[in-house]
């Protein structure tokens, strides 16, 4: 293995001010919790759905846990999600059941009360004492970066083996918190000032007009102001990308995967609730969750539509008539693993090659919708070149009558990720710069005749 240059160093994570917490933290007992911990990562190894939907099902099945337990069992879900190969590797060496290890690892990586992941037999303790100390870099691969081999040796063949080094570090983190300013009801500094009266410190995100980031993990969904439609959650990086759409008052924005909507409020919200939006996805499921939101938001210029596939018929009525296309296609979700961090064990090889297929598919179809001039925005949560320059290129190789635009001509200088390469046409975001999510998008505009 290459060595990256780093120092050699324990697994520990330093206790936070003041040292660990106390147990009284916990409102059941120090190896009742290391139980319930463990009864949830036998549930997440299933991998048969997302990981916060099996967690909120845990919960709801598990009601003796309390307000104070929760967050602990949550985090060292995420913990044992994000380090699962080394945790599961370190975890063989011991007696008793495997899993009680891998909570007690989960606890103490999480940063759990010492108290609570020490509980147990004393020469269970002992071996964690031992396992604690091991050097990341004496593991195999899996369990020294935390990545399928597969996903590693595709960022290390794609972008070198420094790149593949610094993203596995970056998606052991958890994601900050980011809001988008709702400027229809609103101002930054309106919210700004209204946040740290309730004790809610955020800051401005530098290069992003209307993004703040929270300081810590405030819960910020009850409150009035989230409540009223004054900010809307939304990674950083979801905001820049929907601002590479750059929409004018009076245009016809196709959002060709809408989802929930969180690109399409923020594009609707650019409109200043003019022109018109539509909001098309494949789930109904998906498309309801969109509807409260934009009510709670105070738009109005949108218009949802299920569709079947992306070759409905209905679609028909928009051929060659929208100004801007959005293509957010689904894809690995490789560059989200701070937030999801299953789904690192939800794809491989053969499910990439099979949403390669569907968003070629996609980008056709999509593509049909765009207007003489008007543009075709394509957008990945990816990191990975397979679903993102590959899917481009081909495009614009069998289509001559659009053009790859450079991201830094429609984002201002002051609307930019400070980090990003300006030097490229496509525009590509890591996680392990800081500033969002990993992200990549691309500005294809159609010849005028």
């Amino acid at each position: 293995m290459a060595n990256t240059g780093k120092k050699n160093t324990p697994f520990r994570k330093p206790a936070g001010k003041g040292g660990p917490r106390k147990a009284k933290d916990a409102t059941i007992s120090r190896y009742g919790l290391v139980s319930q911990v463990a009864q949830l990562i036998d549930l997440l190894n299933q991998f048969d759905g997302p990981a916060d939907a099996t967690i909120s099902r845990f919960f709801k099945d598990h009601p003796e846990l309390g307000g104070r337990d929760r967050p602990l069992v949550a985090e060292a879900a995420y913990c044992w999600l994000r380090y699962r190969f080394r945790i599961n590797h370190l975890a063989q060496a011991g007696e008793g059941p495997s899993v009680m290890r891998q909570a007690k690892l989960a606890l103490l990586w999480s940063g759990a009360p010492e108290a609570i992941w020490s509980a147990g037999k004393r020469e269970d303790n002992e071996w964690l004492s031992r396992v604690i100390n091991v050097q990341a870099d004496n593991l195999n691969l899996e369990a020294r970066t935390c990545l399928p081999e597969w996903l590693y040796r595709k960022l290390e063949e794609q972008f070198g083996v420094g790149r593949a080094e610094s993203f596995a570090q970056a998606v052991l983190s958890a994601a900050p918190l980011d809001v988008r300013v709702n400027t229809l009801k609103t101002t930054s500094a309106e919210l700004l000032a209204a946040l740290a009266a309730l004790g809610i410190e955020m800051h401005p995100i530098e290069g992003l007009p209307d993004g703040l980031r929270a300081v810590g993990k405030p819960v910020i969904g009850r409150t009035e102001l989230f409540q009223d439609g004054l900010m809307e959650v939304q990674d950083a990086g979801s905001q820049w990308v929907s601002r590479l759409v750059a929409p004018r008052r009076s245009d016809l924005v196709i959002d060709f995967c809408a989802g929930a909507g969180g690109k399409t409020l923020a594009i609707a919200a650019l409109m200043k609730n003019t022109g018109r939006v539509v909001a098309l996805d494949t789930s109904e499921r998906r498309l309801q969750k969109f509807k409260p939101r934009a009510a709670r938001a105070g738009l109005s210029n949108f218009y949802t539509m299920v569709i079947n596939d992306e070759a409905d018929a209905r679609l028909n009525k928009y051929f060659g008539k929208a100004d801007r296309v959005l293509v957010d296609v689904p894809c690995s979700g490789m560059g989200t693993l701070r937030r999801n961090p299953d789904l690192k064990f939800r794809q491989d090889l053969q499910s990439l090659s099979e949403l390669k297929v569907k968003q070629k598919s996609i980008i056709e179809h999509a593509a049909r919708l765009v207007k003489p001039d008007g543009r075709l925005v394509y957008i990945t949560c990816s990191v990975l070149r397979d679903e993102n320059e590959d899917i481009v290129q081909a495009f614009l190789q069998d289509h001559p009558e659009f053009r790859l635009r450079r991201w830094t001509e429609v984002l201002n200088p002051g609307e930019r990720p400070t980090k990003a390469d300006t030097a490229q046409d496509m525009l590509r975001i890591w996680p392990e710069d800081g500033e969002s999510d990993g992200f990549f998008a691309a500005v294809l505009q159609r010849s005028k005749a």
